[in-house]
């Protein structure tokens, strides 16, 4: 079937799909990334919780772009891989929006901090994205820096507006009595945030589209009621495919004989710095919520890894430069993604380890008990 599909593709496009194309370049890097996912999956060490699979597809994308004799082949147009993360980065938002559910382990869940995990992180994504944005346009822009804070300012407000707006459409809209109604719901969804996102842009607000997504996604799964678990499920395959795409195109853009020793120690100092500040700070802010020690030292730790945000727009600078054909701007750009590919490469396995061998440890497992169990534990108390 791959090869069938491979020779349909061929047969209309041509040289895209031979070595050197940008089809096949794609194709090859998906492969493998997954195969690279799946890998790491595998890789199980004892008394210590799984490596993230993600980890796998960046470095494969990473050993593709540096291999000498596969990089002649094995290539992707920047303007390709610019769109490709930003789909993906529309698929992320969308099910930030939507707040999958964050209970599955149980671990935590009679004190809220899942849930609180959860909404954090979407908030925490929104901060990101508009941030951003904001200080890409002010480094880029030629106007002076209240000009830009504003038009930052404008862009949560476009956005906001924007998104409630088709929030409160796609409410309504299909109807709850059309058949594949689930199916149908993703479909708009997807394609609502796909158009968000690439519009903003042409439009001169590139953070407004992200900031849409998500106060859309969120407002439309307030009324699905049943459907949101379906719509979730739909918007989760369109995630495995665009989630080996995404790390395989950002390990793919770093050229180790590009790299200098200096950049990547200072970009591992910043990592350090910002990474002690942010686990000070979550804890602090949460002293006061009602939560144990243990909580508090697990809540803190569970915001250390990084990973789809800042491979979604950690290339966002590199591209911008490049757009503007400015060598010494495309050394910054590729500083910044320097920075996003060491903090995915660094915080996402120690954070998944930190999670996974804490949790069990600092928080205390929800046990649900039938009316029998609890009968009984009564009368025995009695």
């Amino acid at each position: 079937m791959i090869v069938l599909l491979w020779a349909v593709i061929w047969s209309i496009t041509g040289s895209e799909c031979l070595p050197g194309g940008n089809l096949f370049g794609i194709l090859i890097l998906f492969y493998c990334t997954v195969v690279g996912g799946k890998l790491f999956g595998l890789i199980k060490l004892p008394t210590l919780p799984p490596l993230p699979p993600l980890l796998g597809m960046l470095l494969a994308g990473f050993l593709i772009r540096n291999i000498p004799v596969i990089s002649d082949y094995v290539r992707v147009k920047h303007s390709w891989s610019s769109s490709l993360r930003s789909i993906a980065l529309s698929v992320i938002l969308v099910r930030a929006g939507l707040g999958l559910d964050p209970k599955g382990g149980g671990y935590g869940v009679e004190k809220g901090v899942p849930t609180l995990l959860m909404a954090a992180g979407s908030f925490d994504d929104i901060l990101a994205i508009t941030g951003f944005n904001t200080c890409l346009g002010m480094a880029f822009s030629t106007g002076s820096m209240v000009f830009n804070v504003l038009r930052g300012i404008l862009e949560v407000v476009i956005g906001v507006a924007t998104g409630i707006f088709l929030g409160f459409f796609i409410q309504f809209f299909p109807s709850p009595d059309q058949d594949n109604l689930a199916w149908k719901r993703a479909s708009l969804v997807l394609g609502l945030s796909v158009l968000a996102v690439f519009s903003s842009v042409r439009f001169g607000f590139p953070g407004s589209g992200g900031l849409c997504t998500l106060v859309m996604a969120f407002l439309a799964g307030l009324r699905w009621g049943d459907t949101k678990s379906e719509v979730e499920k739909i918007i989760a395959v369109a995630w495995n495919i665009f989630q080996p795409l995404l790390f395989g195109l950002i390990g793919a853009e770093v050229f180790v004989a590009s790299l200098r020793p200096e950049t990547v120690g200072l970009s591992i100092a910043t990592l350090g710095i910002a990474i002690l500040v942010r686990v000070l700070t979550t804890f602090l802010m949460v002293c006061f919520a009602g939560f144990n020690l243990k909580e508090k030292i697990f809540i803190s730790f569970a915001w250390l890894p990084k990973a789809t945000v800042q491979a979604a727009i950690g290339s966002l600078a590199l591209d911008t430069a490049r757009a503007q054909g400015d060598e010494q701007l495309e050394k910054y750009g590729m500083d910044v993604l320097t920075v996003a590919f060491l903090a995915i490469l660094l915080t996402a396995p120690i954070g998944s380890l930190l999670i996974g061998l804490l949790g069990p440890k600092l928080l205390q497992k929800f046990q649900q008990q039938n009316e029998d169990e609890v009968e009984e534990e009564t009368s025995v108390h009695i």
